[in-house]
């Protein structure tokens, strides 16, 4: 008897699979092989059997710094409950000013953390409400060039910590007084979910946040490169001991740079999807395949 291959789409695959296992993406009309070990290792054939790989970089976000924004307000409420947390991303651009990534109650200023450019520097934040923990990088980030961010916050004594490409900021630290607080609602890629909007213009990319306090070892990991166009690592394993990102947004990767959604690739600790898919606002994908994307940091 012939067998029958079961069907999937792109933005629901299994979330068990083992080694070897076969589907058939009814939406991306394509076959899909399941590599292991994590979640994001399939490997696609298109109908007219050219291979298509699934781990690979192939796509950003690109935002206008008018009105485009990735909501990713799922992921606001697991915030209430966290004590320290990390978040990272990649950016190229040449804005001077705007928020790269911020969650706070919708349509309110207040708490919130983030991370934005500030004077063409990196600015990270965790502000309660009434107490603020900040740190304003020393290097240039709007020089139009790819570069990795990353804030880390500990709960506990109220540091903050910013780096750039790898490199922590230990100068021009402010503020080391603040916590998580409570109440949020809303979180948002390329621009702060509150009245004023500060949205960035640029290119972004791999947008990652950790209910953990990242070492400088693990966010030097995140950067590494080898190869063309390999960047970032697979980061799943990165932070929370080894579960990897609670929220891990590819921004197109795995979508195959279509449609209005990026599928949340995060864990939570018992290793099961988080879920909280972002929604598209006016943000295009931008295909990383040529150069000098190819080449990215």
């Amino acid at each position: 008897m012939p067998t029958t291959i079961p069907t999937t789409t792109s933005s629901n695959r299994p979330s068990s699979p083992s080694v070897g296992d076969a589907y058939f993406e009814t939406d991306m009309k394509r076959f899909i092989i399941y590599e292991g070990p994590t979640a994001s290792d399939w490997r696609g054939f298109n109908n007219d059997g050219t291979l298509v790989g699934f781990t690979g970089n192939s796509h950003a976000l690109n935002f206008d710094g008018t009105d485009d924004y990735l909501d990713i307000s799922g992921i606001a409420t697991d915030i209430d409950n966290w004590t320290d947390a990390s978040w990272s991303a990649w950016y190229k651009g040449t804005d001077t000013s705007g928020y790269i990534f911020r969650a706070s109650p919708a349509g309110v200023a207040n708490p919130h953390i983030g991370m934005s450019i500030q004077s063409n520097k990196l600015f990270g934040v965790v502000f309660d409400g009434s107490s603020q923990s900040s740190n304003l990088h020393q290097t240039t980030i709007n020089d139009d060039s790819w570069h990795h961010l990353a804030v880390t916050f500990n709960g506990s004594t109220g540091v903050l910590k910013t780096y750039v490409d790898g490199t922590v900021n230990n100068t021009s630290v402010t503020n080391q007084g603040g916590d998580m607080g409570t109440g949020y609602t809303a979180a948002n890629v390329g621009r702060r979910p509150s009245s004023s909007h500060l949205y960035t213009a640029g290119l972004i990319d791999e947008f990652a946040i950790w209910d953990a306090e990242l070492t400088a070892t693990e966010v030097g990991n995140l950067k590494t490169t080898s190869g063309a166009n390999a960047v970032p690592a697979n980061i799943s394993s990165i932070g929370r001991s080894g579960n990897g990102p609670i929220g891990w947004w590819r921004m197109g990767d795995n979508n195959s740079g279509q449609g209005s959604t990026i599928t949340d690739l995060g864990k939570d600790s018992g290793g099961n999807d988080s879920g909280n898919d972002g929604t598209i606002n006016g943000a295009a994908f931008e295909d990383l395949s040529t150069a000098p994307e190819t080449i990215y940091y």
